[in-house]
C-alpha cells in the first residue's frame, strides 16, 4: 500500500512540476578565475551527476569483486602455509627424536607460531636448541612459548628450569624457578626442582626448608623423608664447618633444633663435618660432652678419628667410663687404639685381650696377634692367629 503511495505521489508530482521544469530548464555555469571551463542547462547538469553517481556505485561494486577475491587469496595462502608448517612442525618432532637436532631446530622455530600448539612447538625447538648448545635461541624459543596463547604457564616455567638445570646454569634455572613459585607456590614439581637445585648451589638451609614445609605435596614415605633430611643437614653441616669449627658449634648450641639433639645418627653426621674440615680439637670437646651426657656406643669409634697432639684426657675419660659403664669391650677397644696413639704397645695389647674377650671382630684379632708378634710373643701372637680364624669361620 506504501509503495503504491509513493508511486502516485511520483507520478503527479511529475505531472504538476514536470511541464514547469521543461520551459524553465534553468542554467548551469561552472567557472574558475576568468576561465569558463563548463557550462550546460540545470536539467543536463542533474542527469549528468546521476550518471557520476551510477559511475561511483559501479567503480565500487568493481572494487568491492576484487578485494573479495584477494581476501579469498589471502586465505587460500594462509591455509597452504599452515599445512606446511604442521608438516614441518610434525618433521621436527621427529627429527628431535631420531637425534638430529639442528634439522629439529630449524623446522620447529620456523613452524611454530603456525601450528595448532604454538607452546609446545616452540618448547620442543627450545629443547633442540638446548641440544645444540645455543643457550641464547633456547631462551628466545621459551620467551616465544610465554607470549603465544595460552604459553605463560607452568609447563613453560618448569621446561625452562628443566633445561637451565640440564645445561648446569644453576643459578639461572633458580631465578626462572623462583618467579613460578610466586604464581604457583605449592605445586609439587616446583618444590622437587628447588630440590634439585639447592644441593648445586649450596643452600641448604633452604633445601631443608623447603623439604619440611612440602613434605605432604611431596607424598615423600617415612625412610625416604628421612634419608633426604639426614642428608641435606650433612651437606648444611659441611657447609658450616668449611667456614669454620665455631660455625658449626654455635649452630649446634642456639639453634639446633631439640629433635636433632636427641638422634645420635645427626651427632656422628657433626663428628664427621667437624673431623673432615680439620677441625679436631671442637670434635674432641663435642663428643667428650655428649659422652658425658650420654654413653652412646656408636659414637666410641671417632675417638679414634680424632688427630689431637695430647689423647691423655680422652683416655682418662675412658677409663672412669670404663668402671661404670656395662658395654666394656667397646671402652677396651677405643683405649687399646688411643693407646696406640700414645705409642704404649703393651697397655694397648692389654686393652685388645681384654676387648676381644666380650667384642670378638677379626679386625682386632689380626692387630693384637701383629702386636705380639712385634713385641716377640710368638706363642702368644700364634694363638690369637688361630682364634682370629676360628671367629672368622664360626
Amino acid at each position: 500500500m506504501i509503495r503504491i503511495l509513493i508511486l502516485l505521489t511520483t507520478l503527479i508530482s511529475g505531472l504538476i512540476f514536470g511541464p514547469e521544469i521543461s520551459a524553465n530548464k534553468g542554467y548551469l555555469l561552472v567557472s574558475i578565475d576568468s576561465y569558463t571551463t563548463y557550462e550546460t542547462t540545470l536539467v543536463n547538469a542533474v542527469f549528468l551527476i546521476v550518471i557520476v553517481y551510477l559511475l561511483l556505485l559501479l567503480v565500487e561494486w568493481l572494487l568491492r569483486k576484487l578485494l573479495s577475491m584477494s581476501k579469498l587469496t589471502r586465505g587460500w595462502l594462509g591455509k597452504r602455509k599452515n599445512k606446511t608448517a604442521q608438516k614441518n612442525a610434525l618433521k621436527g618432532m621427529l627429527a628431535l627424536f631420531e637425534g638430529k637436532p639442528k634439522q629439529a631446530q630449524k623446522l620447529l622455530s620456523k613452524a611454530a607460531s603456525r601450528t595448532d600448539a604454538p607452546v609446545l612447538t616452540y618448547i620442543a625447538a627450545a629443547k633442540a636448541a638446548q641440544v645444540n648448545k645455543q643457550y641464547e635461541q633456547r631462551d628466545d624459543l621459551i620467551n616465544a612459548a610465554k607470549e603465544s596463547q595460552f604459553g605463560d604457564t607452568l609447563a613453560v616455567g618448569l621446561t625452562w628450569a628443566r633445561l637451565q638445570i640440564d645445561a648446569g646454569q644453576y643459578e639461572n634455572a633458580l631465578a626462572s624457578l623462583r618467579d613460578v613459585s610466586i604464581a604457583y607456590p605449592d605445586n609439587n614439581q616446583v618444590s622437587m626442582l628447588f630440590l634439585e637445585i639447592y644441593p648445586k648451589v649450596e643452600e641448604w638451609k633452604r633445601y631443608i626448608n623447603v623439604l619440611q614445609s612440602q613434605r605432604k605435596n611431596l607424598g615423600l614415605k617415612e625412610g625416604e623423608f628421612s634419608a633426604l633430611q639426614l642428608n641435606a643437614y650433612r651437606g648444611y653441616f659441611a657447609q658450616l664447618s668449611a667456614e669454620s669449627g665455631e660455625a658449626l658449634t654455635q649452630w649446634w648450641e642456639k639453634q639446633c633444633p631439640r629433635w636433632i639433639r636427641k638422634e645420635v645418627t645427626y651427632h656422628q653426621a657433626i663428628l664427621d663435618a667437624l673431623i673432615e674440615k680439620g677441625h679436631d680439637s671442637h670434635a674432641e670437646s663435642f663428643l667428650v660432652t655428649r659422652l658425658n651426657k650420654q654413653f652412646s656406643l656408636p659414637l666410641l669409634p671417632y675417638l679414634q678419628k680424632v688427630t689431637l697432639t695430647d689423647y691423655y684426657p680422652l683416655i682418662a675419660f675412658l677409663e672412669k667410663k670404663l668402671k661404670k659403664e656395662s658395654q666394656k669391650g667397646f671402652i677396651h677397644q677405643a683405649l687399646a687404639y688411643l693407646m696406640l696413639k700414645e705409642q704404649k704397645v703393651g697397655q694397648a695389647i692389654a686393652h685388645l685381650q681384654s676387648g676381644v674377650k666380650t667384642l670378638p671382630n677379626v679386625k682386632d684379632y689380626a692387630l693384637l696377634a701383629s702386636l705380639l708378634e712385634n713385641e716377640d710373643r710368638a706363642e702368644e701372637a700364634k694363638l690369637v692367629y688361630q682364634q682370629g680364624l676360628e671367629f672368622a669361620a664360626s
